[in-house]
């Protein structure tokens, strides 16, 4: 995001905080938070600090964690620190907030903490009829259409909703949606038991489970119990429980008939997050800048070559060596698990570059060694870039002739991450990344031009000249342990903002 584009979200989340938004801008901000990833992150810090002021005008005792005899004065002026330290750093001026925001037209604006019921934790494809959607990727009650696509409902209780559209529902409080069209599956944590979806024939009450509910536009519908069990409430019947892997259909009035439960006919926010990346994957390898782009996906007839799918033509495929082709982030995702001691994928990179970044996604199973190899150049020679791991999950990274940096943030084990890293060679500047969030920066000590040639993905190589006049040889060591599912390497700087993009779009499995 441009320093122009920053100034002109923050200067329409002022605006809708002051309720000073006509119909032009108000659609100029929802578009721009729909598609911009950076901009919501800085509307959620706004939102946080306008329901945290509101709470603490009225008065109430509000007392910060581990300081219960904090009084509203001392509060007001810690958030309002706070606020003075989010919202003006990021251009944001604050000193008009009134918690009755004078003028304001409530039905023409998001709804704050203190009225939205869940929020959009993830979707795809989706669309919502005019005057029927969520404001900023906020649910108050209230019907809403969806009209394609899925997204998925987060409730502050834990309660996850994944609908499926053509779908219109109702939110009506916290613990209870009616559903008049559509599929909705809904997985309850603890802190959600007692959650209910009522269609027009029955009430589904949890109690501690997940399901599925479809309604048609006859009326006819089906209820599938995946875990745990629900109680039914019918009308003018009993309630009865339904245990899991159960599931009913009806048509119309008529009473409800058994049938086999089918937990494939349901998205799931993972299946979901999963078509969400699918689209954002789909844009990197279009990307022109694309030195090659892997996917891990399904499409080679030969399991001992990835293929490259970006349109670059620079470099064809990878050679695996070993390694095991594996389910990645999502079930259906492929990946490539590294096991053995020279495990890793074979490439050639020609050219010199001014400009790079390098982006994936890994799971590091276990730290075995001192060093292990993310993506290594062959050697180290001058320009070659190499991302190491320390034993401790530490990045240890670096451009030969230029600088090696260890960083204070670790790669966790056991856990999806997403890795980037920016390359400037005009600047001489270097950008670490985990998870979207910058973990190290550094200044290079000499100009030099950015060089692959031969590298690899795991095991890293070096060259040992052959003797009498045989070939050289190449060893491997500094072995990976994980799996990695996607990585690609760029000639252009992706900026903060894109960066955290694809770690938003990968994360929801």
């Amino acid at each position: 995001m441009s320093d122009q584009a920053k100034q002109r979200i923050d200067e329409l989340i002022e605006h809708h905080y002051l309720g000073q938004l006509n119909e032009e801008e108000q659609a100029e901000l929802t578009s721009i938070l729909k598609s911009d990833a950076g901009a919501r992150e800085r509307f959620r810090e706004a939102a946080m600090i306008d329901a945290e002021l509101r709470y603490l005008s009225s008065g109430q005792k509000h007392a910060k964690p581990g300081d219960k005899g904090a009084s509203t004065q001392t509060q007001l002026i810690w958030l309002s620190a706070l606020a003075a330290s989010l919202l003006i750093a990021g251009g944001i001026y604050i000193a008009n907030w009134s918690p009755q925001r004078p003028g304001a037209d409530s039905a023409h604006h998001f709804p704050t903490a203190s009225n939205s019921l869940a929020q959009l934790a993830v979707g795809y494809d989706y669309d919502f009829e005019e005057g029927y959607g969520p404001q900023l990727d906020r649910f108050k009650p209230g019907e809403y259409r969806l009209t394609d696509g899925a997204v998925t409902l987060s409730f502050a209780n834990g309660v996850a909703v994944a609908i499926e559209g053509p779908a219109r529902f109702t939110l009506v409080s916290p613990m209870r949606m009616e559903l008049a069209l559509g599929r909705a599956r809904a997985m309850v944590p603890e802190a959600g038991h007692g959650f209910i979806i009522a269609t027009d024939n029955l009430e589904v009450e949890d109690l501690g489970t997940e399901f599925g509910v479809v309604v048609d536009e006859e009326r006819n519908g089906e209820l599938h119990v995946f875990a745990g069990e629900v109680r039914l409430h019918g009308r003018n019947q009993s309630p009865e429980l339904m245990g899991e892997n159960s599931a009913i259909a009806w048509k119309g009035d008529k009473s409800p008939r058994a049938i086999i439960a089918n937990e494939d006919a349901f998205a799931t926010d993972a299946s979901i997050g999963y078509h969400y990346w699918l689209a954002q994957s789909q844009a990197l390898r279009k990307d022109p800048s694309a030195i090659f782009y892997f996917d891990f996906e399904s499409g080679g007839d030969d399991p001992a070559t990835i293929l490259n799918r970006a349109p670059s033509g620079v470099i064809k495929s990878g050679d695996v060596s070993g390694g095991i082709w594996a389910s990645g982030r999502w079930p259906e995702k492929g990946a490539l698990l590294f096991e053995q001691g020279d495990d890793r994928i074979d490439l050639d990179i020609p050219g010199e570059y001014d400009a790079v970044t390098i982006m994936g996604w890994a799971q590091v199973n276990r730290y075995d060694h001192a060093l292990q190899a993310l993506f290594n150049t062959r050697d180290y020679d001058p320009g070659e870039h190499h991302w190491n791991l320390l034993r401790n999950g530490a990045l240890r990274v670096g451009v030969s002739g230029a600088y090696v940096i260890t960083t204070a943030k670790t790669m966790p084990s056991n856990q999806w991450t997403h890795f980037a890293a920016r390359l400037d060679r005009e600047k001489r500047i270097s950008s670490y990344f985990l998870d979207g969030t910058l973990v190290g920066e550094t200044a290079w000590d000499i100009d030099v031009p950015l060089r692959f040639g031969p590298c690899s993905i795991g095991a890293y190589g070096t060259t040992r000249p052959g003797k009498n006049g045989e070939p050289d040889q190449v060893d491997y060591s500094r072995p990976f342990r994980g799996r990695i599912d996607e990585i690609g390497v760029f000639a252009r700087l992706f900026t903060d903002d894109e960066i955290r993009a694809a770690y938003q779009a990968g994360k929801n499995f």
